[in-house]
């Protein structure tokens, strides 16, 4: 009897999980890894879906092996379609980081947030509550200033913005009031570019954001 040669085949384990809809919530989308990586999550615009944004974060985020999380205004706590008209309570974030890591191993000191447009001017109103547990956030074409005094930790941020945005003033705002409370930024704006540019800016622009903020853990 001849024997076949036997042969050993080296299978690599998956570097991501399958997508999951409506995960951690109704309307998100989350793009996990099967090994522990840092979290992304990003925040639509108005009248948007989370879908949206995969476009500009889906394959940076899989190429720098992070998690993403691209998050719905959540319509259950009295969300229509804006983040910042809504203006919950930040305390919704931690929920989601929450079901994400009792599922998927989560980077707990690598946890950032992003936000487009309306989602940007709604993690800027609540900057200053979100240090405790987020280590760093992109404000991308929009942004509005925070009232209160300076936190204890002042989350680093990076800004992707247009200065033919018509309401880049508010940004400027948001900026001033980071740079106030000795927080490290980076200000990247775009000379003459309104809303369209900022959003190519962004596709073209993310994976440059992703490794700022892999420089950036809590």
């Amino acid at each position: 009897m001849r024997w076949a040669p036997l042969a050993f085949v080296l299978v690599a384990s998956p570097v991501a999980a399958a997508p999951r809809k409506d995960f951690p919530c109704k309307g998100c989308l989350l793009e996990a890894r099967a090994t522990k990586s840092p979290l992304l999550i990003v925040l639509h615009g108005d009248g948007q879906t989370a879908a949206a944004m995969e476009p500009a974060w889906s394959k940076p985020a899989a190429a720098h092996k992070t998690s993403l999380l691209l998050a719905q205004c959540p319509k259950d706590l009295g969300c229509k379609d804006s983040f910042w008209k809504w203006n919950g309570d930040p305390k919704w974030l931690d929920g989601l980081v929450d079901a994400v890591a009792k599922d998927y191993p989560v980077d707990a000191d690598r946890v950032w947030l992003a936000g487009w447009s309306g989602g940007a001017s709604y993690l800027g109103l609540r900057a200053f509550e979100l240090s405790g547990r987020f280590a760093a956030m992109s404000i991308d074409g929009g942004g509005l200033a925070p009232g209160g005094a300076c936190p204890k930790r002042t989350l680093p941020t990076y800004f992707l913005v247009g200065d033919q945005n018509p309401y880049h003033h508010y940004a400027i705002e948001l900026r001033d009031a980071i740079a106030r409370c000795k927080g490290d930024l980076v200000w990247d704006v775009r000379k003459g570019q309104g809303h369209p540019g900022e959003w190519t800016a962004l596709v073209a622009g993310a994976d440059k954001i992703l490794t700022w903020l892999e420089a950036h853990p809590r």
